[in-house]
């Protein structure tokens, strides 16, 4: 007998890869693929591009593989975090695709609400949500980032820039796109292998497409040490300003950035240190990098 469809059927749900580049972070690394792995959307793919660890790394992601086949590995030596996360583009097979750092960990939910905004929002090449800072240890900092409340496009670029005094306008850990789309703008540029996300998505934007936002805290960021941006910060803010430079920021948006800019983040920001605090915590950081 003929089955008749009903149309009741659900539609289904589109593959996600999860894209983690890693060098020798075996001490959080788990952590954030059981991130991943344990999300209730389950159609995920999670792809974990090592540099070839040293520390261990290989071990915990071969346990994990074998528990669990969405996860897939490569560890062998490469130049580093953007050219692994372009060569996991390559390698993905979702139509949605979505950048981890292997110290960081989603929160629960972030991929079924991270689709469901991009199914439902078809105008919007990605979406980003919010970030809370956790220690080393994983306990709560007590504050966090936010993505750009608004819209991110072309016509709001410049605004974007000096309306969100932040390293970027929204957290690349929290961002979900759409393959296709993101590849016809190409990949991400080791030019910039410091503000890689910030130059990708600010090219996105100024090339038409729109960046949606999630209001919700959809990662759990660990700061430490060992981050780049840290470690080289003055080559992180050079890097900065050149692409400010490419899409047209003078000096005076520079001025407002850091004047009008900064008092305006820091009190749309839920997650915001307590002002002296920040304050206390910032001359120390400027201090240590003097």
């Amino acid at each position: 007998m003929t089955q008749v469809s009903t149309g009741s059927e659900p539609e289904p749900k589109p593959l996600v890869t999860v894209i983690i580049p890693t060098f020798n972070r075996a001490r959080f690394l788990e952590r954030s693929v059981r991130s991943v792995l344990d999300q209730s959307y389950r159609n995920i793919e999670c792809l974990v591009l090592d540099g070839g660890s040293k520390d261990g790394s290989v071990e915990i992601l071969a346990r994990l593989a074998a528990e669990d086949s969405r996860l897939k590995y490569i560890s062998e030596p490469d130049k580093g975090e953007v050219f692994a996360t372009n060569r996991g583009l390559d390698m993905a097979k979702g139509e949605i695709v979505a950048f981890q750092a292997s110290d960081d960990r989603y929160m629960p939910e972030a991929v079924a609400t991270s689709v469901q905004f991009l199914l439902d929002h078809p105008t919007c090449i990605g979406v980003s949500g919010d970030s809370l800072f956790v220690d080393e240890h994983g306990n709560d900092l007590g504050r966090g980032m936010i993505t750009y409340r608004g819209r991110m496009a072309k016509s709001t670029l410049k605004k974007v820039l000096i309306l969100r005094f932040a390293m970027s306008p929204l957290n690349h850990q929290a961002f979900f796109g759409w393959r296709e789309r993101l590849l016809k703008h190409g990949k991400f540029n080791p030019e910039f292998s410091l503000t890689t996300d910030l130059e990708f998505y600010l090219r996105l934007l100024a090339a038409g497409e729109e960046i949606g936002c999630i209001p919700r805290v959809q990662i759990q960021s660990t700061q430490h040490p060992e981050m780049g941006g840290q470690k080289h910060f003055a080559k992180a803010q050079a890097q900065r300003m050149h692409i400010y430079k490419i899409h047209g920021l003078t000096s005076v948006d520079q001025f407002l950035r850091i004047s009008v800019g900064r008092i305006a983040s820091y009190f749309a920001n839920p997650y915001r240190t307590p002002l002296f605090s920040g304050l206390n915590r910032e001359i120390k950081q400027w201090l240590s990098r003097s």
